[in-house]
Protein backbone atom coordinates (compact mmCIF):
# COMPACT_ATOMS: atom_id res chain seq x y z
CA UNK A 1 0.00 0.00 0.00
CA UNK A 2 1.16 3.34 -1.31
CA UNK A 3 0.71 6.40 1.63
CA UNK A 4 1.32 9.52 0.15
CA UNK A 5 2.70 12.10 2.60
CA UNK A 6 1.96 15.62 2.02
CA UNK A 7 4.76 17.90 1.28
CA UNK A 8 3.14 20.89 3.73
CA UNK A 9 3.62 18.33 6.62
CA UNK A 10 4.87 19.05 9.86
CA UNK A 11 7.78 17.92 11.10
CA UNK A 12 7.90 16.48 14.85
CA UNK A 13 10.97 19.67 15.27
CA UNK A 14 8.53 22.49 13.59
CA UNK A 15 5.43 21.12 16.17
CA UNK A 16 8.46 21.54 18.70
CA UNK A 17 9.76 24.75 18.09
CA UNK A 18 5.99 26.37 17.39
CA UNK A 19 5.70 24.65 21.65
CA UNK A 20 8.32 26.42 22.46
CA UNK A 21 7.71 29.88 20.85
CA UNK A 22 3.78 29.95 22.22
CA UNK A 23 4.41 28.62 25.87
CA UNK A 24 7.40 30.82 26.26
CA UNK A 25 5.46 33.83 25.06
CA UNK A 26 2.56 32.67 27.47
CA UNK A 27 5.31 33.15 30.47
CA UNK A 28 6.30 36.56 29.36
CA UNK A 29 2.54 37.35 29.27
CA UNK A 30 2.35 37.96 25.66
CA UNK A 31 -0.31 37.12 23.39
CA UNK A 32 -0.56 33.67 21.30
CA UNK A 33 -0.48 35.70 18.30
CA UNK A 34 2.85 37.37 18.80
CA UNK A 35 4.44 33.33 18.98
CA UNK A 36 2.55 32.65 16.16
CA UNK A 37 3.74 35.82 14.19
CA UNK A 38 7.41 34.69 15.53
CA UNK A 39 7.05 31.29 14.38
CA UNK A 40 5.54 31.66 11.40
CA UNK A 41 8.53 33.36 10.32
CA UNK A 42 11.31 30.79 12.09
CA UNK A 43 8.91 27.82 10.35
CA UNK A 44 8.46 29.55 6.69
CA UNK A 45 4.74 29.73 7.17
CA UNK A 46 1.75 31.50 7.74
CA UNK A 47 0.72 32.86 11.07
CA UNK A 48 -2.89 31.30 9.94
CA UNK A 49 -1.20 27.75 9.53
CA UNK A 50 0.80 27.96 12.89
CA UNK A 51 -2.26 28.63 14.72
CA UNK A 52 -4.73 26.15 13.09
CA UNK A 53 -1.91 23.57 14.46
CA UNK A 54 -1.08 25.15 17.88
CA UNK A 55 -5.34 24.95 18.45
CA UNK A 56 -6.02 22.05 16.47
CA UNK A 57 -2.76 19.67 17.32
CA UNK A 58 -0.49 20.95 19.93
CA UNK A 59 -2.78 22.50 22.61
CA UNK A 60 -5.59 19.89 22.74
CA UNK A 61 -2.58 17.69 23.59
CA UNK A 62 -0.65 19.25 25.89
CA UNK A 63 -4.26 20.04 27.78
CA UNK A 64 -4.99 16.00 27.98
CA UNK A 65 -1.67 15.79 29.60
CA UNK A 66 -1.85 18.56 32.32
CA UNK A 67 -5.21 17.75 33.73
CA UNK A 68 -6.14 17.00 36.93
CA UNK A 69 -6.80 13.71 38.12
CA UNK A 70 -10.95 13.71 38.04
CA UNK A 71 -11.18 12.11 41.65
CA UNK A 72 -9.69 15.12 43.49
CA UNK A 73 -11.42 17.98 40.91
CA UNK A 74 -14.90 17.49 42.46
CA UNK A 75 -13.06 18.11 46.43
CA UNK A 76 -11.20 20.92 45.29
CA UNK A 77 -14.50 22.87 43.65
CA UNK A 78 -16.43 22.32 46.56
CA UNK A 79 -13.50 23.15 48.96
CA UNK A 80 -13.26 26.58 47.23
CA UNK A 81 -17.01 26.65 46.91
CA UNK A 82 -17.50 26.50 50.59
CA UNK A 83 -14.86 28.98 51.27
CA UNK A 84 -16.57 31.41 49.25
CA UNK A 85 -19.70 30.98 50.44
CA UNK A 86 -18.61 31.45 54.27
CA UNK A 87 -16.83 34.52 52.82
CA UNK A 88 -19.90 36.18 51.49
CA UNK A 89 -21.87 35.19 54.62
CA UNK A 90 -18.96 36.78 56.93
CA UNK A 91 -19.09 39.93 54.35
CA UNK A 92 -23.01 40.20 54.80
CA UNK A 93 -22.84 39.83 58.15
CA UNK A 94 -21.08 42.91 58.03
CA UNK A 95 -22.70 44.73 55.86
CA UNK A 96 -26.02 44.11 57.53
CA UNK A 97 -24.39 45.03 60.51
CA UNK A 98 -23.50 48.57 59.63
CA UNK A 99 -26.68 48.90 57.98
CA UNK A 100 -28.57 48.57 61.25
CA UNK A 101 -25.52 50.69 63.16
CA UNK A 102 -26.39 53.64 60.29
CA UNK A 103 -30.41 52.97 60.27
CA UNK A 104 -30.54 53.52 64.30
CA UNK A 105 -28.06 56.82 64.21
CA UNK A 106 -30.30 57.74 61.11
CA UNK A 107 -33.22 57.77 63.50
CA UNK A 108 -31.35 59.37 66.30
CA UNK A 109 -31.23 62.27 63.99
CA UNK A 110 -34.79 62.86 62.36
CA UNK A 111 -35.64 62.58 66.11
CA UNK A 112 -33.34 65.27 66.95
CA UNK A 113 -34.63 67.07 63.65
CA UNK A 114 -38.11 66.47 65.20
CA UNK A 115 -37.57 67.70 68.35
CA UNK A 116 -35.41 71.21 67.14
CA UNK A 117 -38.76 71.56 64.72
CA UNK A 118 -41.06 71.56 67.73
CA UNK A 119 -39.21 74.21 69.58
CA UNK A 120 -38.80 76.62 66.87
CA UNK A 121 -42.68 76.39 66.65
Amino acid sequence: MNVKVRKDSWTTEEDNLLKEIILKKNEQGLTQISGFEEASILLGRSKQACAFRWNKTLRPFLIKRETVPKDTTIPNHMQLAIESYSEMKQSFEHITQEYNLLKRDYEQLVNWVRQGIKHIE
